[in-house]
C-alpha cells in the first residue's frame, strides 16, 4: 500500500514539474503583440503639432490681404492683428509638457498651460509592462492605449479645464488647466 502511494505521488510530481516549465513558444507571441500595438504614427503625431506654427503663419498671411483691401481705414487694427499673434507665438512653450505614467500614478497629476501648447502622456510602467488606456472626459480624442515607452500627444486649441484618467487606475487622474496666453 506504501508503494503504491509513492509510486502515485511520484507521478504526480513528474507530471506537475513538467506542467510548470512549459514550452516557449508563447515568448514570441507575448513579444509580438507589443511589436503590433507600437504605433510610430504616435511618435510622429508631434511633428503635427508644429502644424499650428504653420497656422499661426496662415494667419499672418491673411492680415496682409485684408489690409491691402482697406489700406487707409484699417490701420489701427491693422497694427492690433499684428501684436496678437507676436505676443502668443513668444509666450507658447514650443516643446511639449511631459505626463508620465509609472508606478501606477501619473507625474504631473496636474498642469497649468496656455492655449496652444501640447501634452505628451508617455507609459513608463515597467514592471508589469502594461498598455494604459488613456480617456477624455470632456472627449476630446477617443480612448487611447499606450504602450510601454510609447506616447500620445495633443495641442489644446480651447481655454478650459480638462480632466484625463487611465482606466482602472484612480490614482493616475490627471486635470490641465488651459488659459490663455
Amino acid at each position: 500500500m506504501k508503494i503504491k502511494i509513492f509510486v502515485l505521488l511520484l507521478v504526480l510530481s513528474v507530471v506537475l514539474f513538467s506542467g510548470c516549465t512549459g514550452n516557449e513558444q508563447p515568448s514570441p507571441e507575448e513579444n509580438a503583440t507589443p511589436e503590433e500595438t507600437v504605433t510610430p504614427e504616435e511618435i510622429a503625431t508631434p511633428a503635427e503639432t508644429e502644424t499650428p506654427a504653420e497656422t499661426e503663419t496662415s494667419e499672418e498671411v491673411e492680415t496682409p490681404v485684408v489690409t491691402e483691401t482697406e489700406e487707409e481705414d484699417v490701420m489701427p487694427e491693422e497694427n492690433e492683428t499684428e501684436e496678437g499673434p507676436a505676443i502668443n507665438t513668444s509666450s507658447i512653450r514650443k516643446t511639449p509638457y511631459t505626463i508620465r505614467l509609472d508606478n501606477y500614478r501619473a507625474y504631473p497629476s496636474s498642469l497649468d498651460i496656455k492655449q496652444g501648447e501640447t501634452v505628451a502622456w508617455i507609459n513608463y510602467q515597467d514592471s508589469p509592462r502594461r498598455v494604459f488606456t488613456l480617456t477624455s472626459e470632456e472627449g476630446l480624442f477617443e480612448n487611447t492605449g499606450l504602450v510601454y515607452r510609447r506616447s500620445f500627444v495633443y495641442t489644446f486649441n480651447e481655454t478650459g479645464t480638462y480632466n484625463f484618467t487611465v482606466i482602472g487606475q484612480s490614482r493616475m487622474d490627471v486635470n490641465i488647466t488651459v488659459n490663455k496666453p
